[in-house]
């Protein structure tokens, strides 16, 4: 069983608390480009975000790939994850 410390979905969701995003309001099913935050700015922290504290390398086509939170999660920081296991 795989803990949901530092490295699992609860902190990447609670990356809204670096941005103007209330905390509390993003989960797993949200789609995040829909956000009234959203921009490039916001897409290239993200990924600067998740690059460091995930040790994840975030491509355009991640984003280009996923609609939600949870989408990105699987495809940018489970494979890591698997690997620290």
């Amino acid at each position: 069983m795989r803990e949901k410390g530092i490295y699992g979905e609860e902190s990447f969701c609670a990356v809204g608390g670096r941005y103007a995003v209330s905390d509390g309001s993003l989960n797993l099913e949200t789609r995040y480009k829909s956000l009234e935050e959203w921009n490039y700015l916001f897409e290239v922290s993200l990924a600067m975000m998740l690059e460091e504290e995930y040790q994840v390398e975030v491509t355009p086509e991640d984003f280009d790939c996923t609609r939600t939170l949870g989408e990105l999660f699987h495809r940018v920081c489970e494979p890591s994850l698997a690997d620290k296991n």
